[in-house]
Parts: C-alpha cells; structure tokens; sequence
C-alpha cells in the first residue's frame, strides 16, 4: 500500500509546455493518469500519440482516439481496435475532418481519412456507422458509394441523416431506397429533404406510410400538386393524424381548405379559420361549420363505436401487430390506449398516464409487455409526435433496443407489474 501511496502522489502534472523528453519520462514511468493526460495533449509528440495507440490501457486508446493531433498512421491502428468506445471517438474525430477537407488537405491525407470513414461506415456498431452518417451527411467530398450505404442501412438512426440532407443521393436513388428499404422511417426522412421531386412527392403521397405522408405535408419546401393534394385530403378523412398536417399546410387553396373543412375538428376548424387572404364567404362558412360542432356534433357515439370494435378485436384475438399500428398511424389515441389497456390488462388511466409522459422507454416497454414487435412500439411513439431525435429505435432492424431488466424497471417507475406478472 505504500509503494502504491508513494507512485500515486510522485506523479504531478505535464507542464503546460510540454517537451519530447516530459512525454518520454510519462512513458517510462508507466504511470496511467499521466499516460491517459499525455494522451489526451494536443501538444504531445506525434510518435509518442503513434505509440500510445496500441497502450493496454482502454482509456489511453480512448484519449488517444479522441485527440485532434493523432497522427493519420494511428488512426489506421485505432479503427481496428476491438473496443467499441475507441472507434466511437475515432469515428466522431475522423468524420469531422471530411466536410471542406478537399480545400485545406493533401490529396494522400485526404485519401487515406476517406478511406477510414469507408471503414468506419461499415462498422459492426450501428453507433459508429450513425456518427459517421451525421457528420458527412451534407457533404459532397465522399465518395457516392459511402452515401449510398449508409442510406441502406438496417438502423434508421444510420440512415436517416443522408436520406434526409445528402446532395449525393439523386431522385433515382431515392426512388429506389422508397420501394426497397425496409427499415421504417426511410420514406419519412426522404419526405423531410429540401428539395423533393415531384416523382418522389407522388410516390411518398399514394404510400400508406402515414408518417411520411405527414412529414411530405409538413415540408414547406416541397410543392404539392393540386390532384395529389385532393388525393392526401380524400385519405386523410379516414385518417386522423393527417388533419392537423393538412389544415397547418402553407398555400392550400380555398377549395382545399373547404374539403378540409368539412370532416376535421373543432379545434381545427378555428386555425382554418385564422389564416390570412381568406374571403368573406369561406370565413362565413368556416365559422358556420365550426358552430355546427359546437352545437352537438362532439363524436362521441362515433368514439363509443370505434372503442367497442376495439373491444370485439381483442376478444377474436385479433389485436395484433398490424391492428395496434394501424390505431397509431391512423392518429386514433383514445382506441390506442384502450388497445395496450387491454393487452397488458391495466386500467386505462395507466396507459394514458404513460403516453402523456411521452416517455419512449416508458411506451416500448409496455409494448414490450404486451408482447408487441418494436417496430409496433416505434410507430405508437411516432403516434405522439415524439422528436425523431428522442425516438428509441430498433435494434438491427427489428430487435428491442433495452435489456429486459431495463424494460421491467421502467414498467415497475409506472406501476406497472413486470412481464410475467398480472
């Protein structure tokens, strides 16, 4: 114990001007605090960081990853390491270096970082291929064929950011990943780009993938045609969670707004009812329409109807996968509720307790528990208009991302008894 005393207080910090033969004495002494803060200097000697890069040590490895003066040879050892926190910090280092390097790089430097962000985007770590999509997703100096990979990858969280930004995919490309990907999500981030095509406007509107219908009409930047319009309006009268999109749609124009008018709710006849450039006749007949539902027109002998139906499924055992994610396309929250309830026989209110916390541990556990698929559980997030930054996506496509364990101590925060239990 006194010798370990005695090697922990000898070591004191690097000096601020640090010199070659500072990092060569840190490397003699063997010493791990100060190897991981000499790994961790940008001002260490480029050998000495070469030399750290295969240290024993996880957290030299890390800081060594980590470090912007980390010579280019180390890095071509690191991306091999068998640690996932080591490619992670290379990963998050390298990728910055690509957008804007063709103006300030070498061409062989820049080949070789090109080549390492290659490598990284094919990483077994779905983490690592998600730092590297983020990172170079608006850029136009990688090679097509990365871009092109990433936006095929089974994790949307991967994916999503070069189908959403990359000026690298073409509208052909697009195309293609809408009829072919299956990951959920890929439609819905295509549906977010600046710049849509009318071709892909067309195929994202006549899909019934309601979330990217839902982000194509939320899209400022995209332009709509009038029959592809009155094809989403005549849709979405079935369709609850299109309403709101539609009626916050920019440009809609007075017949639209009038078909609009004639199936959604109150509440959303009133922001029809405030937009600008409307002319007196359609206000007149907004404000008519908006009185007739307050007059009687509440839905609840329609939502009595539907709830019971809900009932009569799960009783045939039809409340299945497909059934479940048709109430939380559909935008039909109270049906929603009602299903889980059911399903993992709790009151109600419970669930309706968990879904205002909008809490997407809290939800996919208990779609967990309701023996529901986690593609299921991401769609009853979408159901809330969860951020998709905040989403709890998939695990290799279709996998629950969370331990067990972890799961049943989110249901037993909600009260809720474990899987297993009544």
């Amino acid at each position: 114990m006194k010798n370990l005393l005695k090697r922990m207080f000898s070591w004191r910090r690097l000096p601020s001007d640090l010199s070659y033969e500072d990092a060569r004495a840190v490397l003699e002494k063997h010493s791990r605090v100060a190897k991981r803060e000499l790994a961790s200097r940008t001002d260490a000697p480029r050998e000495v960081l070469y030399y750290l890069s295969e240290d024993e040590l996880l957290d030299v490895r890390v800081a060594v990853a980590a470090n912007p003066s980390t010579p280019i040879q180390a890095s071509e050892i690191l991306v091999d390491d068998p640690e996932e926190m080591v490619r992670v910090e290379l990963a998050r280092r390298i990728s910055k270096l690509v957008p804007g390097a063709d103006e300030h790089m070498q061409e062989d430097l820049l080949e070789r970082v090109i080549a390492l962000v290659e490598k990284l985007a094919a990483d077994k770590l779905p983490r690592v291929r998600a730092i590297v999509a983020e990172e170079i997703k608006a850029t136009e100096n990688v090679p097509a064929r990365i871009v092109k990979k990433l936006a095929k990858d089974v994790e949307i969280s991967v994916a999503a950011p070069v189908l959403e930004y990359s000026p690298l995919l073409s509208d052909a490309d697009l195309m293609e990943l809408i009829a072919g990907s299956a990951v959920d999500g890929a439609a819905e981030a295509i549906a977010r780009r600046e710049n849509v095509g009318e071709e892909i406007v067309e195929k994202v509107a006549r899909s019934l993938d309601i979330p990217a219908v839902t982000a194509l009409l939320a899209n400022p930047n995209v332009q709509i045609r009038e029959d592809t319009l009155d094809l989403l309006i005549t849709k979405a009268i079935d369709i609850e969670a299109l309403h709101e999109p539609l009626v916050m749609r920019p440009n809609l124009s007075i017949r639209a707004i009038k078909r609009i008018a004639s199936f959604v709710a109150r509440s959303l006849l009133e922001d029809l009812l405030a937009r600008e450039g409307l002319d007196d006749e359609t206000q007149k007949e907004l404000r008519d329409r908006v009185m007739e539902r307050v007059d009687g027109e509440d839905g609840t002998e329609k939502l009595d109807a539907t709830l019971a139906s809900v009932r009569q499924a799960y009783e045939a055992g039809k409340l299945d996968n497909s059934a479940i994610t048709t109430l939380a396309d559909t935008g039909q929250r109270e049906c929603l509720n009602m299903a889980l309830s059911l399903l993992v026989e709790v009151p109600v209110k419970k669930i309706t307790e968990i879904m205002e916390a909008k809490s997407p541990e809290g939800i996919t556990s208990i779609c967990w528990k309701a023996e529901l698929s986690m593609r299921t559980a991401l769609a009853v997030q979408k159901a809330l208009h969860i951020k998709h930054t905040d989403l709890l996506l998939p695990k290799n496509g279709f996998e629950y991302p969370l331990e067990e364990k972890k799961m049943n101590l989110q249901l037993a925060f909600f009260e809720v008894p474990p899987k297993g239990e009544k």
